[in-house]
């Protein structure tokens, strides 16, 4: 909304949104001192019960309003949002049923801060001058640049979706479309799901467009993001690049978004709002009439089926850059294997293969999906298992700290030699986890140069990005780890990946499940032979006829997608429905139960009533499948509807009753959930 002209008399009223889990916004009387200034995106000073809150300026009324409190002052000397960006982020609250305050605040950093020194993210060395030489395109990368090129001019919003092979060169396509945005007085968003893997990428924009980025990434502290983000609004940086926080960066003219990896689930916030950056950066690139690329080897299931509806256009680079082929993949079937549950571990043609790969001085990587030594310590007298007193989960097993670790709440034990229930000295460690894999490799290959890369064992900052770097100087020989290993990386004398055991994710109560595994396993295998030398990858397994793993073993993604949209459309699972999850806590059980009842009654009370709403579905209630996390017993509750229009309208009738809703126990709303747990 634009401020009236003077000649029009200036509004009175002021329309807030101030950062509470609120869904309504309030009005203000302007005082004198601020209404000749006072615009839409300002932040402003006002009165709420008895404190005293930032908001912003939502919008102007001249209706008259009684009683009404008055804003106190406005801080800043221009406006933090522009017409454009505080659209979008109407947008995205109402879409997300989420309180506009609060995503107002969660846009800006925080500047109630002590500046800080320039501290650059951690890169691996710059590009030699040799490298920096121009790229030859491959005749698939130039026909797809001419057409992104062509729909830059266009400036209209044209969204695609670049569907290339591990190792065909989506980067170098991302970085000519951005030098082009930027010769036409364009600016350009890019967003990766961990900035902090992704080092080899940052140090190619960087090379390529030295002084012109700003980084945004949750690894920066207060000072250095608010840093980053006055270069980007002082239009002293043009490009931004981060994790999905970097969807915020308040440039007025982008020309280009991209979304790296687009289909990892990272790009989804799981607590307050609970926005997906992925689809809201093109809510974005179709306000900014921008040109929006989803990049990936694997894409998301969404993305494919909204190339099949025409939605986005599909891009495909189908070979490999220098002709380097695709991996080998071989699947061993771990029922097959005979002797020590060391092989259950490495199955005999993975130890040759590790053999064979250090004897030529080459790399491999290995990937276990669960950190820790074990996944439970059980007692064999009395069938006692170490659990968490606080969430419903197994206690994880970490020999060298001799401690037992919850994964959620942290809450620690001291490993103990005899059982507290029957005080027998049976105790066994049951599962693997990475630090397991790493100990037993070290028996196996002493000579060998071993690393381990997750979670657990990259807690200091600098230790991530030393693991990378010694790993790409090739200072190590082998490294472990879990899905962190699978992202972005490219390491040309990684001649071997090992995948030790492919069931973990298969078995996560998910219906994304299938995706999730033939995606990681997809990506693994892609850091294998992206050089001269060729590479081979071993999936071992418990179920080798599974499909996932068998379109995996084929690179096969299209297969893959066809047969999973036939699964998905007989259960009426997105993205042939539209999800809404909400969920409920309470440190009392009974309490917690009791409101998702209450919801559910309301739920039904609200279908029933509305002819319209027969074809939609209600499922629960139900404990979560982590019913139990940090003391606090959590219940929830899912509507599977046919069409986006008939949730919106559903869920319009609920918030209805947000003082329900937001009233202890409060109930979380999260639209196109991505994790059900």
């Amino acid at each position: 909304m634009t401020i009236p002209s003077k000649t029009e008399g200036l509004p009175k009223v002021a329309e807030v949104a101030v950062p509470l889990p609120l869904l309504h916004t309030f009005h203000y009387e302007i005082p004198l001192a601020l209404k000749d200034r006072l615009q839409e995106g300002f932040r402003v000073l006002v009165p709420f019960k008895n404190r005293k809150f930032l908001g912003t300026v939502v919008g102007f009324s001249t209706s008259p309003y009684k009683n009404l409190k008055t804003i106190l002052d406005s801080p800043d000397p221009t406006p933090l949002f522009s017409h454009q960006m505080l659209e979008f982020l109407k947008r995205m609250a109402s879409h997300y049923a989420a309180p506009l305050g609060e995503v107002l605040k969660m846009a800006l950093p925080n500047f109630e801060v002590q500046k800080s020194k320039k501290v650059k993210p951690y890169l691996l060395e710059s590009l030699s001058p040799e490298e920096k030489e121009t790229i030859l395109l491959t005749p698939s990368q130039k026909e797809i640049l001419e057409e992104l090129k062509k729909a830059l001019t266009e400036k209209c919003f044209s969204p695609f979706l670049l569907h290339g092979v591990t190792g065909s060169g989506k980067t170098e396509i991302y970085l000519r479309i951005i030098q082009e945005a930027l010769t036409q007085k364009k600016e350009a968003l890019v967003l990766v799901p961990e900035i902090s893997l992704t080092p080899q990428l940052l140090s190619r924009f960087e090379s390529c467009f030295p002084g012109k980025i700003a980084v945004l990434h949750s690894r920066l502290t207060s000072a250095q993001r608010r840093e980053e983000w006055l270069k980007i609004k002082n239009k002293k940086a043009s490009i931004a690049l981060g994790a999905r926080s970097a969807l915020f960066a308040p440039f007025e003219n982008i020309g280009v978004i991209v979304i790296d990896e687009e289909h990892d689930s990272s790009f989804k916030q799981e607590e307050k709002v609970r926005y997906n950056a992925k689809d809201m950066a093109l809510i974005r690139g179709q306000l900014e009439k921008a040109v929006v690329i989803l990049g990936s080897a694997t894409p998301a299931l969404e993305s494919y089926f909204n190339v099949q509806q025409k939605k986005i256009k599909l891009l495909r680079l189908p070979e490999r850059i220098s002709s380097y082929p695709l991996p080998l993949v071989e699947i061993v079937d771990l029922k097959k294997t005979q002797g020590s549950p060391t092989q259950v571990i490495f199955s005999d043609p993975l130890l040759k293969a590790l053999e064979e790969t250090l004897l030529h001085k080459n790399q491999a990587i290995l990937l276990l999906n669960r950190r820790g030594y074990a996944a439970v310590q059980l007692c064999q007298e009395c069938g006692y298992s170490a659990k968490c007193p606080h969430c419903s989960v197994s206690l994880t097993v970490y020999t060298k700290q001799q401690k037992l670790i919850c994964h959620y709440c942290f809450h620690t034990l001291l490993i103990s030699s005899r059982c507290p229930d029957c005080k027998s000295s049976s105790f066994t460690s049951l599962g693997l986890g990475t630090e397991k894999v790493e100990e037993e490799l070290r028996r196996f290959y002493p000579e060998a140069r071993i690393a381990r890369m997750d979670r657990s064992s990259t807690q200091k900052k600098e230790t991530l990005g030393k693991i990378l770097s010694d790993f790409s100087k090739q200072k190590t020989d082998i490294l472990i780890g879990t899905q962190m290993v699978a992202k972005g990386h490219d390491f040309p004398n990684v001649t071997l990946v090992g995948v030790i055991l492919a069931d973990i994710g298969l078995h996560v109560p998910d219906f994304r499940a299938p995706e999730r595994t033939f995606q990681l396993l997809t990506q693994v295998a892609g850091r294998a032979g992206r050089g001269e030398k060729g590479g081979r990858v071993i999936i071992q397994t418990f179920n080798p006829s599974h499909y996932s793993l068998q379109f995996a073993k084929t690179h096969d993604t299209l297969g893959f997608y066809e047969t999973e949209l036939k699964e998905r459309q007989e259960l009426q699972y997105p993205p042939f429905s539209k999800l809404i999850h909400f969920k409920t806590s309470h440190s009392l059980e009974k309490k917690g139960y009791a409101k998702i009842q209450e919801l559910s009654r309301l739920c039904q009370s609200i279908l029933k009533s509305t002819p319209e709403f027969a074809a939609l579905e209600l499922l629960g209630p139900a404990p979560a499948p982590l019913s139990k996390l940090k003391d606090k017993y959590r219940f929830h509750l899912l509507l599977k509807s046919p069409s986006y229009k008939l949730a919106r309208a559903f869920l319009n009738q609920l918030l209805k009753q947000d003082r329900f809703l937001s009233k202890q126990p409060s109930i979380q709303i999260d639209v196109d959930p991505l994790n059900l747990l």
